[in-house]
Formats: structure tokens, C-alpha cells, sequence
């Protein structure tokens, strides 16, 4: 093994994390790099100087389409107990969950996880782990994941899993560098120092590599050393490691033997030359790349054939479903591919893998020309509801079209319900309302006169809330609803009828969150991840919406079972009424920040326009020059969508965005037209959106009835509005009812709060009408975490600038931060902005500047 070089403070650092976890200060610490940067290396050493830690080490899959918790398998096979019972169960996985912090929690002496590969992690074991980061603190254990930092999870997955264990208090970070000159001068005793470090870059493995070759000769790429190394093989040496290559995990000697038709005894070549290494009983690549570099030099014919063998070999040992499609398809076995992807598919699907689910279904249904309509119909339907779980309604439309299609062929009522139920959700997250309703009403046709069924209280449930029929029809198929629950005795089904009946006095703008809150019991009592987290998500969003900021059930409480419970689609609804409740409270700053983070995430058109509403308003607030795209993205997506409710909210942002800027022209005729339209939807949102359009000037008749503060407003009580404003914690909206007062003073005290809250278009504004008057005020900087920066950076600005400064790219700065690129380039774009300046060496010479 190589000498490990300059890694002397990284061990020092992994070793205060591991007395930190000993003493009951639990760590979760994220090890990064890229793909041979030395971070298994790092962790050897760092094992073997902690005799102390009881050690429990898992790797993620790289060859293929992993198992769903692989790692988790791999520590429960060692640990043994209820650990392992519950992985080999198809049992709640938030049990499963438990038990493993439950063993972390009782352990007497202290515990060390190590997860490698990160980057080639599943669906659920990021979940796992991000349940172990927000639970490590206060166990004895120091859980440590390794990952390269340029090879990220597909779609974003593991940025995200990081971004929200990243503020963690119990979250710690080590990041590898290659090695420098003076390294690899050290270690390269035969070789030219210099051309070493050319080739390779100072990456360890690739040193280790390139100091390999006997000649003394440096080869022009570690590709090439690679490929010499495979060439100085015997023939069944090399047939040996093709097989291992193939098999794409470590394996017996016994199984590569089987395979490749070659004795086990040219093992012993492989091993003793390094390309491979004894792990136990199995025998695996010393590292991944190399695997790589030899799977893609075996011949196509040669790979096709060591993967049908594999196949054989692996079915005949019953082996996981996920490695046996992952065979099947490399070698081109319709019959096995038919056979085991769906198997495999279907456990990711029960496991929450849902990435994972629909590779392996993707993959069976690319031969659906010979299935029985009956088994494609099932593989659409999984497929489409995997899709849907991920918040990919865009590709999952096409899937729930199929399965309609094959299910009127095939003429099961209750499953054509089912499916064209799930359809109407599918086309309302993609703003399409039209549609979506006819999908609704022929569902809820299908079952109007069927036996009591659960599909059938769960059309007429899906018929209500869509606001079918008139109010005393909704009423009544509602108890009908709850009158088959209490019959069959499904917890879910009273659950939802609990819920639309919570809703049915809407329009009035009254909502019984007495009811929502019997509705979560139901779901909770019925382990319905889908209706609890609806539940979370209305008592959070329906008291913000109505203003009760204080009331709202907690945001973490929510977010925290969402997203324990694998509950994407409703953790962006969370998201999105926190950017509306951020907004309200002068926070706006941090509402751009959430609203842009979260739309890096794959999410429906529909939580896009939840969170385009309010990134709109705080941009429009703070002066963002983008907030007028975000305002038109927002309509656009609103127009197909066509509901009074939405419509009102961004048709309010609108009007706030003309008298921020002063452009009339965002006030159109679209504005009135929802205006009047919404004369009969939810007072709440009608009444600011009468509010501002007083405040510019259009008369407007509200036609009803309106919760204070707006009924105030509308009534020329600016004070009493302001009073109002300030007593429900609401600062910008207090400001501008104190605008209208004409009262110099009130007006001047307008002028201080939106300066204290950093919205220089509304200081500005009130600025010139005291000028107007007669009265000057003097320009006054904001006070909050503004304060701290004299350039007037938000904190987490503040942080990028001083990456920035240091010479960090913006790729570099997201990896550090864990955020996404792009939410880097916002926050660099407003620091540019901020500080004057178009260029990020001008923007270090400024930041330099600021300091001295």
C-alpha cells in the first residue's frame, strides 16, 4: 500500500469527530473527493488508529442498478438480530430506520458507520442516511459517507440529500486534495517526479498506477498503465479479471471460476500483480476505476457471453432480482430481463427506490410487444405511480395514457377508476385543470352506482375536492364516503372524507382544521404516508394563508415526516407556503434563496407556480431585476392550471410589482378579469388582491365581505389596517397601509421598516412622496444579518463571496456549500450586483477593500 502523504490533518480532524461521538456527541461527516483522491485509504488509516469504535463498513454499488439499501443490508448482515430480520421483511421502513438508530442510541462503546460511494447510492439509502444525520447528534456514533465531488448522484439526488443534512449541527465535512509536487517527489524514486505529476495530476491512485510500470517510462495517460498492467496477464489471468469486471462487485473465487471456465488458481496471478484484492471470502478490484478500465476493454461478443454465464450462474444461487436484470439486459435474454426486472422493480417501488424502480421497469416495459395486456397494464400503472411519487408527472403522462388505454381492453372497472383517479392528479400538477376534471368526473361515473368499495369512496372523495356537483352534493357524497370507511373500516378512506369535509365551507373562507387534524390521526393510524403528509401540509399552509402565522403547525415538524416518509411532492408544497410565510414575515431575502433552491429539484409545474408566487413578491420587495420573469413564468403556468385560487395570488403579485416599480403595465386587463372571477373563491386571497388594487387607484367593488385587515383597508382605515398588519406579524404590509395614511409621521414610519427590511423600491417610494410633501428623510441602512456586511450581503452571501475571493469556482463553491450550481450562480449574480461590479476579480478587489 502506498504511504499516505499529507493527510495528517485530515486524521486529526476524523479522530476530534470520533472523541466528539465517544462522549455522546454524535457526528455525521461527509468525506469528499474525486474518484481516486485516496478516501478509502484516509478511512483504513483512520480505522486503524480507532481500536476503540466498533466498526460497521458498507459500500454502495457501482457495476449496476443497485439494490435498494444495499449498505444497510451489508451492516445488518454483520450486526445480525432484529436489524437483519427487518431488512430481509417487506415491513415499514421507517421501522427499519429506527431499529438501526435505535442500535446506534443503546450501543455502549462508541459505534463507526462507513458508507463509500455515495454517488452510486439508491433512492432509499439516501434516505437512510439523511434519517441518521438528523438523528446522530445525540447517540455515541460517528457515521461517516464518502463521495466523489464530480460525480454526483443522477438527478441531483445526493446534492440535495447533503443540502439538508448540511445544516445539521451534528454535520462535518473533510475534503481531499490531490497531492502536491513535494508528494510526489517523495514517492516517485525511479521515475521522472515531474512527469508523474503531469500525467497524474497528484491523484494518489493514479501516482500509485503510473509508479507501477517497471520501465521507469511515464505512458501518456493512467489509461494506458492500466491496460499494460491487464497485458502482463496470462491468458486465464485475464479472463479471470474480465469476469470479475463483468460481475461489476466483489465475488468467490468459486463463482468467478464458474463464470469465466477458468481454475480459481489464476486468481493467485491477479492477486499477487495487485490488479486484484482478497476482501474475505471474495476477491474484488483494488479500486473502481480499474474495473472500469477493464470492463471496457473486453470485446462485445466476449462481455455478451460472461454475462449470459453470469446470469446462469447467479439465477441458479438465487441472487437479487436488481443484479440479475442488470445481467439479463447486458446480454440481451428477453425471457430473463421479462423475469427479473419487474421483481426488481417492485422491490425498489416497496423500499421508496423509486429512481431505482423505474430503470428496472423502463426496461421491461422496452419489450412490452410480447407481454399479455394484463402484465403491460401493471408494468404502465408501476411505472407511472414510481414517476409520480418522484414528482416526474411530465413522464409519468404518457404511462397513466397507456394503462387507461389497456385497461378499457381489458374492462376492469375498478382499476380503470383507480387509474384514471390517479390520471386527474397527474394532469392537475401539470396545470392542466380542464383535463384533469374530465378525468375526475369519468372516474367518479364509473363508480357513482357500484358496490361499496374503497375505489369507490375514493372517486367520490377525488369528485369532491375537485368541486364536483353543488355544495349539498359534495355534502352528501362525503358522508356517503365516510359511511363506507366506517363500514370497511379503512382508516384512509375516513381520513379523506374527514379532509374534503374540512373544506367544504371554503368560499366562505372558513376551514375546520379540527378536522384536518382528525384526518392526520386516520393517516397516521393507517400508516398512509400520502394523507398524513397532506394533513402536515394543510395545517401549515391553510392558518398562513388566513394570516395566523402563529398558529400554523410547526415547518419542521411537517417538512421532518415528509421527508422521512419519502413525501417529495408534498415536502415542495411545504416549501412553498414557507416561502409565502418568509415573505410575510420581511424575510425575503431567505424566501429567494428557498424558492430558487427547491426548484432545482424535479418538481410539477404546479409546486413551481406555488413557489414562483412568492419568489415574485420578495423579488419585486428587494428590487431583484429577475422578478419580473419570475412573474411572467409564473402566469404562464398558471393559465393552464385556471384556478381562481392561484390565479388571485399571482394577479396580487402583479399589482404589488407595478407600484414597486412603477410599471401600470403588469396591472392588465388579465388582473381584472381574475379580480371578478374570484368574487366567489376564497375571501382571503380576494381581499388583498381588492387591497392593492385600491391602493393603485382602479375602483374596485370586492362584491363581499372581507376579513380584517383587508375589510379595513378597503375601508380607508389605514391605521387600523397598519395595526392590524402589525399585530399578525406581517412588517411590509404594515408599511404600506401606513403609506396610504397621508400622515407624515406614519409615512415616515413606513419609510423605516422597509428600510429595516432591506426593500429599497419601497423606501424609495415613500422617499419621494415625502419629498412631494415637503419632508426629506435620510437614507438609513438596513439592520439584521444585512448589518454584518457593509456591502449589505445576506449571511449566506456573505459565504459565497469569501469562496469567491478565495479563487472557487462556482461548481466548487456549490460542492462546498451543498447547494446546486445554479443556486450559486443566483446568489453570485446578486453579489456582483450588490457590490457594483461585473467581474469576480472585481468583486475581490472589492471585498478586499471592505475589509482593510
Amino acid at each position: 500500500r502506498m504511504e499516505l502523504l499529507e493527510r495528517e490533518s485530515h486524521l486529526a480532524a476524523l479522530g476530534d469527530y470520533a472523541t466528539d461521538a465517544a462522549a455522546g456527541n454524535g457526528r455525521f461527516v461527509v468525506v469528499t473527493g474525486e474518484a481516486g483522491i485516496g478516501k478509502t485509504a484516509l478511512l483504513d488509516a483512520f480505522r486503524e488508529s480507532r481500536p476503540d469504535v466498533r466498526w460497521l463498513w458498507s459500500a454502495c454499488d457501482g457495476g449496476f442498478t443497485p439494490r435498494p439499501l444495499g449498505p444497510l443490508h451489508e451492516i445488518s448482515t454483520a450486526v445480525g438480530g432484529r436489524l437483519r430480520e427487518l431488512c430481509g421483511s417487506d415491513g415499514d421502513r421507517n421501522e427499519l430506520f429506527a431499529e438501526f438508530t435505535g442500535l446506534l442510541t443503546t450501543s455502549e462503546t462508541p459505534v463507526g458507520i462507513v458508507v463509500e460511494d455515495l454517488h452510486w447510492a439508491d433512492e432509499a439509502t439516501l434516505d437512510w442516511l439523511a434519517y441518521v444525520a438528523r438523528r446522530v447528534a445525540n447517540t455515541r456514533a460517528i457515521v461517516i459517507a464518502t463521495y466523489r465531488d464530480a460525480e454526483p448522484g443522477a438527478d441531483d439526488l445526493l446534492a440535495i440529500m447533503m443540502g439538508r443534512v448540511a445544516s445539521s449541527a451534528a454535520t462535518r465535512r473533510v475534503s481531499l486534495s490531490p497531492l502536491t509536487l513535494d508528494a510526489v517527489r517523495h514517492l516517485s524514486a525511479d521515475h521522472d517526479a515531474e512527469q508523474v505529476y503531469a500525467v497524474t495530476g497528484g491523484n494518489p491512485f493514479f501516482v500509485t498506477e503510473v509508479l507501477a510500470t517497471t520501465s521507469g517510462d511515464v505512458p501518456p495517460s493512467v489509461a494506458d498503465v492500466v491496460r499494460t498492467r491487464v497485458l502482463r496477464h496470462s491468458g486465464p489471468a485475464q479472463r479471470i479479471l474480465a469476469g470479475a469486471a463483468v460481475m461489476g462487485r466483489p465475488a468467490s473465487s468459486e463463482l468467478l471460476a464458474s463464470i469465466t471456465g477458468v481454475a480459481a488458481s489464476a486468481l493467485d496471478e491477479c492477486v499477487a500483480s495487485g490488479t486484484l484484492v482478497a476482501q474475505g471470502p471474495l476477491v474484488g478490484f483494488q479500486h473502481e476505476l480499474t474495473r472500469r478500465a477493464v470492463e471496457g476493454a473486453i470485446p462485445a461478443f466476449q462481455a455478451m457471453e460472461l454475462h449470459r454465464m453470469s446470469l446462469a450462474t447467479l439465477e441458479r444461487e438465487g441472487a437479487d432480482p436488481a443484479e440479475l436484470a442488470h445481467h439479463a439486459v447486458a446480454c440481451g435474454d428477453v425471457d430473463a430481463i421479462l423475469r427479473h426486472a419487474p421483481s426488481a422493480g417492485r422491490a425498489a417501488a416497496d423500499a421508496s427506490s423509486h429512481r431505482e424502480a423505474i430503470v428496472q421497469f423502463k426496461r421491461a416495459l422496452d419489450h412490452a410487444d410480447v407481454l399479455p395486456a394484463f402484465e403491460h397494464f401493471e408494468l404502465e400503472e408501476a411505472l407511472a405511480l414510481s414517476l409520480s411519487t418522484r414528482d416526474q408527472w411530465e413522464e409519468a403522462e404518457p404511462h397513466w395514457e397507456q394503462a387507461i388505454w389497456l385497461q378499457r381492453e381489458l374492462g376492469d372497472a375498478l382499476a380503470l377508476s383507480r387509474c384514471l383517479r390517479r390520471y386527474s392528479v397527474c394532469l392537475w400538477r401539470l396545470c392542466r385543470n380542464e383535463e384533469s376534471k374530465a378525468a375526475t368526473l369519468e372516474s367518479f361515473e364509473l363508480m357513482r352506482n357500484a358496490e361499496d368499495s374503497a375505489e369507490k369512496a375514493l372517486s367520490m372523495y377525488n369528485y369532491v375536492i375537485d368541486e364536483g356537483g353543488s355544495a349539498d352534493e359534495r355534502r352528501v357524497l362525503l358522508d356517503e364516503c365516510l359511511r363506507i370507511g366506517m363500514h370497511v373500516a379503512d382508516d384512509v378512506i375516513v381520513g379523506r372524507s374527514l379532509l374534503g369535509q374540512a373544506f367544504l365551507d371554503r368560499t366562505s373562507g372558513f376551514i375546520d382544521l379540527s378536522l384536518v387534524e382528525q384526518a392526520l390521526e386516520a393517516g397516521l393510524r393507517a400508516n398512509d404516508a400520502g394523507l398524513a403528509a397532506c394533513c402536515y401540509l394543510n395545517l401549515y399552509a391553510c392558518p398562513i394563508d388566513r394570516l395566523e402565522l402563529d398558529v400554523a403547525v410547526e415547518f419542521d415538524e411537517g417538512m421532518a415526516y415528509c421527508l422521512d416518509h419519502e413525501q417529495h411532492t408534498y415536502s415542495v408544497c411545504m416549501r412553498g407556503s414557507r416561502v409565502t410565510e418568509l415573505v410575510r414575515r420581511g424575510a425575503n431575502a431567505e424566501a429567494i434563496e428557498l424558492a430558487l433552491a427547491t426548484m432545482e429539484e424535479t418538481i410539477s409545474p404546479v409546486n413551481r407556480m406555488h413557489l414562483g408566487i412568492g419568489l415574485a413578491e420578495a423579488g419585486f420587495r428587494i428590487g431583484r431585476p429577475e422578478a419580473r420573469r419570475w412573474l411572467d413564468d409564473t402566469w404562464d403556468l398558471a393559465v393552464g392550471n385556471d384556478e381562481p385560487f392561484w390565479l388571485v395570488q399571482i394577479a396580487t403579485a402583479a399589482a404589488q410589482g407595478a407600484w414597486l416599480t412603477g410599471d401600470a403595465a403588469l396591472v392588465t386587463d388579465r388582473v381584472f378579469d381574475i379580480h371578478r372571477r374570484g368574487q366567489e373563491d376564497d375571501p382571503w386571497m380576494q381581499g388583498e388582491l381588492s387591497a392593492w388594487l385600491l391602493r393603485l387607484g382602479h375602483p374596485v367593488t370586492p362584491g363581499r365581505d372581507l376579513p380584517s385587515p383587508f375589510s379595513l383597508e378597503v375601508a380607508g382605515d389605514h391605521l387600523g389596517a397598519a395595526a392590524a398588519w402589525r399585530a399578525l406579524g406581517c412588517p411590509f404590509e404594515e408599511a404600506v397601509a401606513l403609506t396610504w395614511t397621508g400622515e407624515s409621521a406614519s409615512m415616515r414610519r413606513a419609510f423605516e421598516i422597509f428600510t429595516e427590511l432591506g426593500s429599497e423600491p419601497a423606501a424609495s417610494h415613500v422617499r419621494r412622496l415625502l419629498a412631494e410633501r415637503g419632508d426629506r428623510v435620510a437614507a438609513r441602512r438596513p439592520r439584521g444579518s444585512t448589518l454584518a456586511h457593509p456591502a449589505g450581503l445576506t449571511a449566506r452571501e456573505a459565504e459565497v463571496l469569501d469562496l469567491l475571493t478565495d479563487g472557487l469556482t462556482n461548481a466548487d463553491i456549490a460542492g462546498r456549500l451543498f447547494l446546486s450550481t445554479r443556486t450559486v450562480d443566483h446568489h453570485v449574480s446578486a453579489v456582483l450586483g450588490k457590490l457594483g461590479v461585473s467581474s469576480r476579480g472585481e468583486a475581490a478587489d472589492r471585498a478586499a477593500a471592505l475589509t482593510t
